[in-house]
């Protein structure tokens, strides 16, 4: 339970940091939006990795490829998000934030089970 909560505040600053740092760019460097938000997210990638790793997972070994799993899961996760909520959005506030949560939940507990049994599987049971 513990490796989850420390994987929940890893991503939580994570998304925290791409946020600002995004809007900072875009209002005060007037960079482009979208190209922005893309370097961003990719840069963001190798550093959340290794604080998943280090900090959430607590892991001395990773699986062979980790890294590029790791990146996959999580462009792959912006795209599925991106599509389902690109489809969905209904413009009605309360609605459009009950998706925004469902398919985030969705994808971070697909993202913790894919660290944890897949990319950082050499942990005890409980992460420690």
């Amino acid at each position: 339970m513990m490796a989850f909560i420390r994987f929940v505040l890893v991503g939580g600053s994570f998304s925290l940091g791409y946020a600002v740092v995004t809007a900072g760019l875009i209002r005060f460097a007037a960079a482009p939006p979208l190209a922005t938000s893309v370097v961003v997210y990719l840069l963001c990638i190798p550093a959340a990795f290794w604080a998943q790793r280090h900090i959430a997972f607590r892991a001395d070994r990773q699986a062979k490829g980790a890294l590029w799993i790791y990146a996959a899961t999580q462009t792959g996760s912006l795209a599925v998000i991106s599509a389902i909520t690109t489809r969905f959005v209904t413009r009605v506030f309360w609605a459009d934030t009950l998706l925004f949560v469902a398919t985030a939940g969705v994808a971070a507990v697909a993202s913790f089970l894919i660290c944890r049994y897949i990319l950082f599987r050499t942990q005890a049971p409980d992460g420690q």
